[in-house]
């Protein structure tokens, strides 16, 4: 897969907001999704869209930017 998906053009700051805003998004997103389930009655269904929700988030940034870096420390 292209990197470049996750990296825009540019410098490593872009980059770094893009990693800020995919954490926020996700993170915000899907706790706002739980609350509107939650108060509308459905607190099972609001629970297993923000533990997807997060979960899924965190396989995102692993796989964008946690996974390519070097970390054997050699």
């Amino acid at each position: 897969m292209d990197q470049r998906v996750f990296q825009p053009a540019g410098s490593k700051r872009h980059g770094r907001l893009a990693f800020v805003a995919v954490a926020l998004a996700g993170i915000i997103g899907f706790g706002l999704a739980d609350y509107a389930l939650t108060s509308a009655g459905y607190s099972t269904a609001g629970m297993a869209v923000w533990g997807g929700g997060y979960v899924g988030t965190i396989l995102i940034l692993w796989y964008g930017w946690l996974r390519p870096l070097d970390l054997d420390g050699n």
